[in-house]
């Protein structure tokens, strides 16, 4: 199949640095050197800049300010980079980073796609950096305490291991993977809705993936549960951090070996098939009764490679 670019999220400008985690000067002279940056959350939204890409700050400028939780993210071009968590609303911190205010994540992700999609159409640098931070943060924040034994547990190897003190375990931030299929028969594709989605907005199927599971598997079972297509090939397309938590979305292309629907689980509200010449009018504008995903989204990433590759 013909290549495409990395949907958004999946390209990251750090160098992770594994081999700093460990080293004792981490949130010491390295956290302090003014070449040091740190990006900030406040209740889920990240603070950005005017054009709405990151706004780095000092991590001197935290010093004086309600710290949840700090982590190191890795090496811009050798300069540290730091993410933290502050403790209150975004309006709290009103006026406290020049240049910079806290915006809503998506609505972030969304403009700086739109931003690299007018100029080289590959996922803005920024995305990646934003779901590492985001995804490692949102797991301290919900792992607080030791699974074992219930102690409240301490952050060890930058952010990248928790350790209980009584019990000695050690846990690790988990990523959930979840496969996303476009389901194509000839010249059209299966798309559903949830009871939450915006009207007319369709998009792929998905569902987490479940223990001693291949993709394949997951997708036939997924496929079936949902809306009871049985699949025949599956070819993988790519993959795409998703930060809300924490996933990690396999996307593919399932080829159709049945075609009539019937809604199983509950969880959709509507599932269709829609030729191409729907898609195609829905994506220039002259459809509107079908809304497709935004750019933002693997699933729209998985449509317009089988644009590309359909006949």
């Amino acid at each position: 199949m013909t290549n495409i670019p990395s949907p958004a999220f999946a390209e990251n400008a750090l160098d992770r640095a594994d081999h700093l985690r460990t080293d004792p000067e981490i949130f010491g002279t390295h956290f302090r050197a003014e070449t040091s940056k740190c990006l900030l959350f406040a209740s889920g939204e990240i603070l950005g800049d005017e054009v709405g890409d990151i706004h780095w700050v000092s991590p001197s400028s935290l010093r004086f300010l309600p710290v949840l939780e700090t982590i190191f993210l890795g090496l811009e071009n050798s300069e540290m980079r730091y993410a933290a968590s502050l403790n209150g609303a975004p309006d709290d911190f009103d006026g406290m980073f020049e240049g910079g205010k806290f915006r809503d994540v998506r609505a972030t992700a969304m403009k700086l796609t739109a931003l690299a999609h007018g100029t080289n159409k590959q996922s803005h640098p920024s995305l990646g950096i934003i779901a590492q931070a985001k995804s490692m943060l949102s797991w301290h924040e919900s792992h607080g305490f030791c699974a074992k034994c219930g102690t409240k547990t301490e952050i060890v190897k930058a952010g990248y291991e928790r350790k209980c003190p009584a019990c000695d375990t050690s846990h690790f931030p988990r990523t959930d993977p979840v496969v996303i299929m476009l389901i194509t028969d000839g010249d059209r594709v299966l798309m559903g809705r949830g009871p939450h989605f915006p009207p007319g907005f369709f998009s792929a199927l998905a569902g987490f993936m479940e223990p001693g599971e291949t993709i394949e598997a997951a997708v036939a079972r997924e496929s079936f549960e949902e809306a009871s297509i049985e699949t025949g090939d599956v070819h993988y397309i790519t993959s795409q951090p998703w930060p809300w938590p924490s996933s990690l979305m396999i996307g593919c292309i399932a080829e159709a070996k049945t075609t009539d629907i019937k809604i199983n689980d509950g969880e959709l509200e509507d599932v269709k098939w829609f030729h191409r010449d729907e898609i195609l009018k829905s994506r220039s504008g002259e459809n509107f009764d079908l809304m497709l995903p935004p750019e933002i989204a693997i699933a729209r990433t998985l449509i317009e490679q089988w644009l590309i590759n359909s006949p």
